[in-house]
């Protein structure tokens, strides 16, 4: 708990045990990271789709990379999806904040019911939220079916909990002493959730919108049933690179989709470093 006390954090000594933890975390690493993005890589460069060996890797081409930067549909796709991680991640998370501190902070008649709705739509499958969505959007006169809005509302609608899961976590962490010292040294409501809660929450955050981030970022099974081709985000182009053989651009737009993706992340911790 974060309180006006401080702590001193302290490391866990594994003694001759550090080699195994260190050689078995590099392995699950190499396995679950660095082996597909290899593989994703070579498709990428090779001419056609086939195991990779040490004599076709002489056949490496750039032009599937070509392809893709020659498409009017991938840059389409790519800011579609760029602009969906952004804004759906900070709209999930101001939700997600406002959502963990009623529940967590204040004592409001029906916090729980609030909370409890927050993680309903997790409760059914995303092809099913989709539908529902797809409907009832059909019905409302607004200008949101059909739109790229209609994918952001899915989007946030879906993965709402995990953002607050990740603010909960550190917001409960914050003892009400330093609220009440704040008020007790003159301080309003805004002024010490500007100056007290919202310092403390900011790792809880920014955790909380790079996971978001990457995940609206390729997230594909909303996408399918709601996006249009204006729309189009790059789950689906992906799949569709895919089913017409493309294996070439497929591989090529992969390995541009996950360097936008750690660019989107490092300049978000980057700030995370200079704010903090």
């Amino acid at each position: 708990t974060v309180t006006g006390k401080g702590y001193r954090p302290h490391t866990i000594d594994l003694g001759r045990w550090k080699f195994v933890a260190s050689a078995g975390a590099l392995g699950i690493l190499t396995l679950m990271v660095i082996m597909p993005i290899v593989m994703l890589f070579l498709i990428s460069i090779l001419p056609y789709y086939h195991v990779p060996t040490l004599e076709t890797i002489q056949l490496a081409t750039l032009k599937h990379y070509a392809y893709i930067f020659k498409s009017d549909r991938v840059y389409r796709a790519i800011g579609n999806s760029l602009f969906l991680a952004v804004s759906g991640a900070t709209a999930a998370m101001f939700l997600a904040a406002l959502t963990a501190y009623i529940t967590v902070k204040t004592k409001v008649f029906g916090r729980g019911i609030l909370e409890g709705l927050t993680f309903l739509p997790w409760a059914f499958p995303s092809t099913a939220l989709a539908i529902g969505l797809l409907w009832g959007y059909v019905k409302i006169p607004l200008p949101i079916y059909a739109t790229i809005w209609i994918l952001l509302i899915a989007y946030v609608t879906r993965f709402l909990p995990y953002g607050l899961r990740s603010v909960t976590s550190t917001i409960v962490q914050i003892h009400r002493e330093l609220e009440e010292a704040s008020r007790a040294c003159g301080g309003g409501f805004w002024t010490t959730l500007r100056r007290i809660l919202f310092p403390l929450m900011r790792p809880g955050l920014i955790a909380g919108w790079i996971l978001l981030a990457t995940i609206f970022m390729r997230e594909f099974s909303l996408s399918l049933f709601l996006y249009t081709p204006s729309s189009e985000p790059v789950g689906p182009l992906l799949y569709f690179l895919w089913l017409d053989g493309l294996t070439g651009p497929l591989g090529a737009l992969g390995i541009l989709v996950s360097l936008v993706s750690a660019i989107l992340v490092a300049v978000a911790r980057r700030y995370s470093r200079i704010s903090g």
